[in-house]
């Protein structure tokens, strides 16, 4: 085979490369904020845009709903001109293979996940979240400090 068609090749690879678009997460959580940020600083390719579905009601454009976002995470994604949502235990590990610090986790994700405890713990996880209301908290007074999403 020629180098010409080793170029060819990778070029068609890298044109279906996936191409992370938006993350959606509950602003009016205080650990759905926490992940939030540390999605931004584990972020090292700049992949990643993490919003509050509670704020930013850009999530319509892909079909998804508040009630949907309000029960779990979602992820959407491109992969070649086509966007694709994932959300759950199954977004926490697509989130992991764009991340590169939480690439040493991808076998205990994909082992959790192939047992179905992963999904579970995250259902139960997302179950029980905390919400703070946007009403009644005076300056931000029931926030936990370094909480607020989007970063200020």
């Amino acid at each position: 085979m020629s180098m010409r068609g080793k170029i060819g090749l990778f070029r068609a690879e890298k044109a279906h490369t996936p191409k992370l678009l938006v993350v959606y997460i509950d602003g009016g959580c205080p650990l759905c904020t926490r992940a939030g940020h540390l999605i931004l600083r584990l972020d090292l390719l700049g992949l990643c845009r993490v919003t509050s579905y509670r704020k930013d009601p850009s999530f319509e454009r892909f079909g998804l709903t508040f009630q949907a976002l309000d029960r779990e995470i979602h992820v959407v994604w491109q992969a070649g001109k086509k966007h694709e949502v994932v959300q759950g235990f199954d977004a926490l590990v697509l989130l992991a293979k764009f991340l590169p610090p939480l690439w040493p986790f991808l076998p205990a994700l994909a082992l959790l996940k192939l047992t179905g405890l992963g999904p579970k713990v995250y259902r139960w996880l997302a179950d029980n979240r905390t919400l703070i209301p946007e009403t009644g908290c005076k300056g931000g007074a029931c926030t936990p400090k370094g909480t607020r999403f989007p970063p200020e």
